[in-house]
């Protein structure tokens, strides 16, 4: 089992530990199957995976903040006028029979009390995650069976980046430092090496290349992600997937290289002053970066997960599109797990391309497991980079200095206004206008395998709706479907209705409605100097989700689903069985059309952060010029997606690269001088 190490007792006491296990084998008990069950995996409960000590240890890895909510959480369901209150049960939860406490959880999930609705949540992902994904013995999850999952055959790359390991205080000395190594670190620094300048890269996340790559679910999840894989705003109403390994989003994400559409960039220039947002700079950028990274429709093969979003919009007469991946030589077999790194060197991340430019060019060094702590300032102007280096082989953590007049942030729109909060840097804009792309999903059973683990990620977008609301609408992409991320974006309507869903998940194809959002959020940082995200889905972007996900399944309908699900916390299924006329289907996606989805009341996610530090012409409403440079601190530069004025409509890997590329053309001559 790959779990945290920190020891169990020192997360829960034992009052506390006894309500966990009572809401583990609550969500997920054994239960008798009954005709068209799959026996095998009716017959688990949480016991069988060891589930509440997992959920325990995973709550230790949390920060301090969410780890005392949840405390207290646990405390309150065993509080007898809690519960009364917040599920009609004068009764603490350890005292109620299994039928007492599955109905106390289902009265939570739709509770009027946005905090109730908040507590659930947190219990109910992470158990329903671990459920399927834990590792209890080398056979892997006892549930895989059942479901019909399985991992590819064991391939093995190699190493293409040579990391630097750090065993004592260290201090290094550069020209420039480099803070995250993912789209725009490993662009700024390729062109940075090139200019013949030393370049120090920290990464966060750990060193993991090709021949390191697990691809179970559970330990690619949480090694690859930030936050291994909790990350979410505060109020938990959105989920939130983002990177923290070398490589970053690159790594992980599923080759979507989308490029920023023209009256997005019009709309960026007019909004930011930035001229070249809508010229040819920023256009041959886009060709350079889509030229290294191989971008391209010749590896864009259907998959039985795509193949249903072709189908059902061709029926309707939507416009879709062949998406260009940035792929080269990928493996089929293997396509689909890369989502938790490319073991055979398929997928053109910054680790196989631009990184490795930057080290053969020379005088690049790349330490990984390295948090950026804040920036050094010596009269008015940046000196380098304090930072902290966790040994992988004794978790010992040691002081890291680096020297540097000049330092590009390229951690993200979550850590990258972090960082400048704990380092002091003031500005009125700096982490507000964060955007995330609020997307959820809709799930439909198909009667022929869909497998949607297995393939190409994601080949078909549909942009029918990408402007409806002027320069604000929402496309239509595929989602892969490994069980662990299936089971935590089902809605919970009860243990055996989730069960009965995922005993299916070999058949279920998964379409996302990613909205381009106006309506922007706050990055602030807690008392330990993390992140801390405030969102709000606003009107027009709940409108628009609302539109989404009815017209969403209006195409799962033309493509033949049998069964269609979203993913409000009220149950909202449509059996093709019991309905098969249009006006039926018709009728389901009105009434759909009206659910709340919001604040836990519909699973939302973010794979998107954008904004934060956004850049423009006007201090005041700005972080950074355009050259980059945040303003009123010489030698500071931000290259990532914190820069975007708004958002992009549009997946953002390319975007970011192609800015980066901006970015970097125009630090390297500054650091000359």
């Amino acid at each position: 089992m790959s779990m945290p190490s920190a020891p169990a007792a020192a997360v829960l006491d034992a009052p506390r530990r006894r309500v966990l296990e009572a809401a583990c084998d609550a969500f997920l008990p054994r239960l008798s199957a009954r005709d068209g069950d799959n026996a095998e995996l009716f017959a688990l409960n949480s016991g069988d995976v060891g589930l509440a000590g997992a959920v325990e240890q995973a709550i230790g890895t949390l920060g301090a903040r969410r780890r005392d909510e949840i405390r207290l959480f646990l405390r309150l369901l065993d509080n007898p006028v809690f519960m009364l209150v917040a599920a009609g049960r004068a009764r603490g939860i350890t005292g109620m029979t299994p039928e007492q406490r599955e109905h106390a959880l289902l009265a939570m999930a739709n509770s009027p009390i946005p905090a109730v609705r908040t507590g659930f949540q947190a219990l109910k992902r992470l158990a329903t995650f671990l459920f399927y994904t834990l590792l209890p013995n080398e056979a892997g999850n006892p549930a895989w069976r059942a479901i019909g999952y399985s991992l590819p055959a064991s391939t093995r790359g190699s190493w293409s980046l040579e990391t630097t390991y750090l065993s004592q205080p260290t201090t290094l000395d550069a020209d420039v430092c480099v803070i995250g190594s993912g789209a725009a670190g490993g662009v700024v620094t390729a062109q940075l090496a090139a200019a013949g300048l030393t370049v120090v890269v920290l990464e966060a996340g750990p060193p993991d290349q090709a021949v390191d790559f697990d691809q179970r679910e559970l330990i690619g999840t949480q090694r690859l992600y930030l936050d291994r894989g909790t990350t979410a705003s505060r109020d938990l109403g959105v989920a939130i997937l983002a990177a923290s390994c070398l490589g970053g989003g690159t790594t992980v994400n599923w080759q979507t290289s989308l490029r920023t559409p023209d009256y997005v960039r019009d709309e960026w220039a007019d909004r930011s002053g930035v001229r070249f947002f809508a010229g040819g700079e920023f256009t041959d950028a886009f060709d350079a970066v889509s030229r290294r990274i191989c971008v391209g429709t010749d590896e864009s093969i259907r998959n039985a997960n795509n193949a249903p979003l072709e189908r059902g919009c061709t029926a309707l007469g939507l416009s879709w599109q062949d998406i260009a991946r940035n792929s080269r030589g990928c493996d089929l077999d293997q396509c689909g797990f890369c989502v938790f790194g490319c073991r055979v060197g398929g997928k053109q991340s910054t680790a196989n391309t631009y990184l490795a430019d930057a080290q053969r060019a020379g005088r690049t060094t790349i330490v990984a497991r390295c948090k950026a702590d804040r920036l050094r300032v010596d009269r008015g102007r940046v000196a380098g980079v304090q930072a902290t280096v966790t040994d992988s082989a004794s978790g010992k953590t040691h002081p890291l200095r680096v020297n540097a007049r000049t330092v590009v942030l390229a951690a993200g729109a979550l850590e990258t206004p972090a960082f400048l909060l704990r380092s002091g840097v003031e500005s009125g804009q700096l982490g507000r206008n964060l955007f995330l792309h609020p997307t959820t999903a809709v799930a439909a059973r198909y009667e022929e395998p869909i497998r949607g683990w297995i393939g190409a990620p994601q080949t078909v977008l549909c942009d029918e709706y990408s402007r409806r609301r002027g320069n604000y609408g929402y496309r239509f992409e595929t989602s892969p479907v490994h069980p662990g991320l299936i089971a935590l974006a089902l809605p919970w309507y009860g243990a055996r209705q989730h069960r009965g869903s995922m005993q299916h998940a070999a058949h279920v194809a998964a379409f996302v409605v990613l909205t381009r959002d106006r309506h922007g959020g706050r990055v602030t940082v807690d008392r330990e100097g993390l992140a801390v995200v405030d969102y709000t889905v606003g009107r027009m972007e709940r409108e628009l989700l609302q539109e989404g996900i009815a017209n969403c399944a209006r195409v799962h309908w033309a493509a033949g689903a049998v069964e269609i699900h979203t993913l409000h916390t009220r149950e909202h299924i449509f059996r093709r069985a019991n309905a098969n006329r249009t006006a039926d289907i018709e009728a389901f996606c009105r009434e759909i059309a009206t659910q709340p989805v919001t604040a836990n009341r519909c699973a939302v996610f973010s794979a998107h952060q954008m904004g934060t530090a956004r850049m423009g012409a006007d201090r005041k409403s700005s972080v950074c010029d355009e050259n980059g440079q945040v303003y009123g601190v010489p030698g500071l530069f931000i290259a990532d997606t914190s820069l975007f004025p708004a958002s992009s409509g549009v997946n953002p890997m390319l975007t970011v690269m192609a800015l980066a590329h901006v970015v970097g053309a125009r630090v390297a001559p500054q650091v000359r001088s």
